[in-house]
C-alpha cells in the first residue's frame, strides 16, 4: 500500500513539475534575465568595428537625454508616445464604450456589427495595416476617390506621406483597430449589470445618454479604469503601427519612443537603446502611477 502511495505522490509531483516548469523557465529567462541584462547593457557600449565592450557609466543616459532635447527624431518619438495617452482616454475608450452600449441594447443587426467591429482585432496587424495603407494610398486607395465624389477635392492628399496628416492617420488606424477589443471587454462588463437598474431608469424616464452616464459608467468603472491603465502603459510600447504604415516618417512625424529603440537596436546601439528603454520605463511607471492614483479615487461599485 505504501508503495502505491509513494508512486502516486511521485506521479503527482512529476505532473505538477511538468505544468509549471515551462512558465517558470519562460519568466526567468525572458523577464528576469532579459531585464537584468538590459540594465547592465545600459552602462556599456559596443564597438561594432572591433567587437569590444566597454563600461561607460552613465554616458548612454547622458547621450539619450541630449538627443531627446536636440534631435527632432527623439523629440517626435517622446511627444507622439505621450500623445497616445489622451487619445486613448478621450477618443478610443469613449467610442468603444458607446459601441459596447449600443451592442448591449441589441439594436437591429447588432450581431453583424459586433463582427465588423471586432474583426480587426482577430486579424494579424500586418494584414490590417497593409489593407489600411492601400485604402489611404493616393494612387490606388478608395479614400481620395470618395472625397472627390463628395465634392471635397481640396481634402485629398497623400495621407501617410504628408507630415501634416501622417500622425493623425496612424492614430486613426490605432483607434479603428482598437475599438473592437475594448468594446468586447466593456460589453462583457455591461452584461453583468443587474437588469433591475435599467428598469428603474426606464420608470424614471431617463434618456439613453443619461442611462449611459449615470448607470452604466459607474457600474463598470473598474473595467474602464483597467482599460485606461492598459492603454497608458501600452503607449510606451507602441511601435508596430508606425513601423508598418510609415516607418516613423515622413520627417519623423509618426516616430514613437519604442520604434526609436527598435531602430537603435537594429543599428547595433545596444547600450543606448537599453538606456532609452530604462528612461522610458521610469517615465511610463510615473505616468501610470499618477493616472492610477486619480482613477482609484472613484469608488468601485460591486454587483
Amino acid at each position: 500500500m505504501s508503495i502505491l502511495q509513494n508512486r502516486k505522490k511521485r506521479m503527482r509531483f512529476l505532473f505538477i513539475l511538468s505544468m509549471v516548469i515551462y512558465p517558470v523557465a519562460h519568466y526567468l529567462i525572458f523577464t528576469i534575465y532579459v531585464n537584468i541584462n538590459t540594465f547592465v547593457y545600459a552602462f556599456k557600449r559596443w564597438n561594432m568595428s572591433t567587437g569590444n565592450i566597454d563600461w561607460v557609466g552613465f554616458e548612454n543616459f547622458r547621450e539619450i537625454t541630449e538627443r531627446v532635447i536636440q534631435d527632432p527624431a527623439y523629440k517626435y518619438a517622446v511627444l507622439n508616445t505621450l500623445l497616445w495617452i489622451p487619445l486613448n482616454v478621450l477618443i478610443l475608450l469613449p467610442l468603444s464604450l458607446y459601441a459596447a452600449y449600443l451592442f448591449s441594447k441589441k439594436i437591429k443587426l447588432h450581431h453583424f456589427y459586433r463582427i465588423v467591429y471586432f474583426f480587426p482585432s482577430i486579424l494579424s496587424i500586418v494584414i490590417i495595416a497593409m489593407a489600411f495603407s492601400f485604402m489611404v494610398n493616393p494612387n490606388i486607395g478608395v479614400v481620395n476617390p470618395i472625397l472627390e465624389f463628395m465634392g471635397l477635392e481640396s481634402l485629398t492628399r497623400a495621407w501617410l506621406g504628408d507630415p501634416s496628416t501622417a500622425l493623425a492617420t496612424v492614430f486613426f488606424f490605432c483607434v479603428w483597430a482598437g475599438i473592437g477589443f475594448n468594446s468586447a471587454i466593456l460589453l462583457g462588463a455591461i452584461g453583468r449589470i443587474p437588469h433591475d437598474l435599467y428598469e428603474v431608469g426606464e420608470l424614471d424616464g431617463i434618456s439613453r445618454m443619461t442611462e449611459l452616464r449615470k448607470v452604466v459608467v459607474p457600474m463598470i468603472w473598474p473595467t474602464i479604469s483597467t482599460l485606461i491603465i492598459i492603454g497608458t502603459s501600452g503607449a510606451f510600447t507602441l511601435f508596430l503601427q508606425s513601423k508598418l504604415l510609415t516607418n516613423g516618417g515622413p520627417n519623423f512625424a509618426t516616430n514613437t519612443a519604442a520604434l526609436q529603440i527598435v531602430d537603435l537596436v537594429s543599428d547595433g546601439n545596444y547600450g543606448t537603446a537599453s538606456a532609452f528603454g530604462i528612461l522610458l520605463a521610469i517615465i511610463g511607471f510615473a505616468v501610470t502611477t499618477v493616472i492610477k492614483h486619480f482613477l482609484d479615487k472613484n469608488t468601485a461599485v460591486e454587483y
